[in-house]
């Protein structure tokens, strides 16, 4: 009932937009392939040496025009990706474990990594595209930023009420009436 009554003028709207671009935004987003090859993370030095001479001979034969996909195809251990030529879909940053994401996102677009490490194996990442972050615009997120408006302004009022409420009950407690007149509500009773 109080949110109902409450409003939200237009430039608290606009001004609450400007001052938290972040809470309206949409990160940076990327599309990546990538080919895992298979490493324990408890896998001795000369197995973690074996694997990455693996993947920098896969890189090599990338670099030398080998198609990317049919690789992961063959090659990729990820069981979700594999069958997909290794593609990811667009992801945001912690989307994903912090070595891979670090590569990802410090490569350009069309470029492949290095053999990159992190605690699933060994990934050779390929960056198809770039989505930059982005503000959602006003017109999308304004019914939103209103209704919070209008609930913030409520729970306050309802704090006012609750106190007024108490006080007067405390004050005047051999009935309800006043308390009931002062928070502008009627009395109701149940059986």
């Amino acid at each position: 009932d109080l949110i109902a009554k409450e409003s939200a003028d237009e430039d608290a709207v606009r001004t609450f937009y400007d001052q938290n671009p972040q809470r309206f935004g949409e990160p940076e987003q990327r599309r990546a392939s990538h080919i895992l090859l298979e490493l324990s993370p408890s896998a001795s030095d000369t197995d973690k040496a074996k694997v990455i001479v693996q993947a920098k001979s896969m890189l090599a034969s990338l670099r030398e025009g080998k198609d990317f996909a049919e690789l992961a195809k063959r090659s990729s251990k990820d069981p979700g990706s594999a069958s997909q030529g290794g593609d990811l879909g667009f992801f945001s940053r912690d989307a994903m474990v912090k070595p891979f994401a670090d590569a990802v996102f410090a490569m350009k677009a069309g470029s492949l990594s290095e053999p990159v490490i992190s605690e699933f194996g060994v990934h050779l990442i390929k960056l198809t595209e770039i989505r930059p972050a982005k503000l959602k615009p006003f017109s999308q997120v304004r019914s939103d930023i209103e209704l919070q408006l209008k609930q913030e302004k409520a729970q306050k009022r309802f704090t006012e009420l609750a106190e007024i409420f108490s006080n007067t009950v405390y004050e005047q407690s051999d009935h309800l009436q006043a308390a009931a007149s002062k928070i502008d509500q009627a009395i109701q009773s149940y059986k």
